[in-house]
């Protein structure tokens, strides 16, 4: 029954991988927007599970639960890591993308909700015991999986939102754009090099017509 389990969840985790691959591929050569931690990782995971790797089923089973705990945490920080008007603006003007999002955020939560329980099925606990595998207690990935999104999350926002920088990308923005418009600074890429300070970034632009992101990049001695 456990190389049942395993099985199952690696047939699992390899169709979701070749799925995300195809989808990357597609998003690279039309140049979409794209991001995502399945792809190749899902596939040679679920190849080990379908050989019933025993070890490897503890090892994914950790990571899921690790992967779990940062999820729902990022869920519950994600409308406040950018402004809620900007929120509204994006559903109001592409409901269907903004339902799209939300619906993977949603099947990424049940599929690693499900890959945990199934690998902390009764079966898969008693083999790994008899095969002298030690049972990992997944409170400590959850912990650090919460903790880790939640310092990520401080550090974002006062990367994008306070000091000097971040200021900077949105006058940038703002002079490319002209008046009418409100910004949210999304990502920022800051690399010294030999005394030079450059900086890439992203700022969202948005107003009642439309919802634009502006790259962005400088030059500091």
């Amino acid at each position: 029954m456990a190389t049942a389990i395993l099985r199952r969840v690696g047939a699992v985790l390899v169709v979701v991988g070749l799925i995300d691959i195809a989808v990357m591929i597609y998003c690279i050569v039309n140049r979409i927007s794209y991001t995502s931690s399945f792809n190749i990782f899902a596939v040679i995971v679920g190849i080990f599970l379908l050989c019933g790797s025993l070890r490897a089923a503890s090892i994914v089973r950790w990571l899921s639960a690790f992967f779990l705990g940062g999820v729902i945490t990022a869920l519950i920080a994600l409308p406040f890591l950018q402004p809620l008007d900007l929120t509204r603006t994006q559903f109001r003007l592409n409901p269907l993308a903004f339902l799209a999002a939300v619906a993977i955020g949603a099947f990424v939560l049940c599929l690693l909700i499900w890959v945990t329980r199934e690998l902390g099925s009764q079966p898969v606990q008693a083999a790994l015991a008899s095969a002298g595998i030690k049972r990992r207690s997944m409170r400590i990935p959850a912990v650090a999986g919460v903790g880790l999104v939640v310092v990520l999350s401080i550090f974002l926002v006062v990367l994008l939102q306070l000091g000097d920088t971040a200021e900077h990308a949105e006058s940038i923005a703002q002079r490319e754009l002209g008046a009418g418009y409100h910004f949210h600074v999304r990502s920022l890429n800051i690399v010294e090099k030999s005394g030079v300070k450059s900086v890439s970034g992203v700022v969202t632009a948005w107003n009642e017509n439309e919802v634009i992101d502006v790259p962005v990049h400088w030059e500091e001695q």
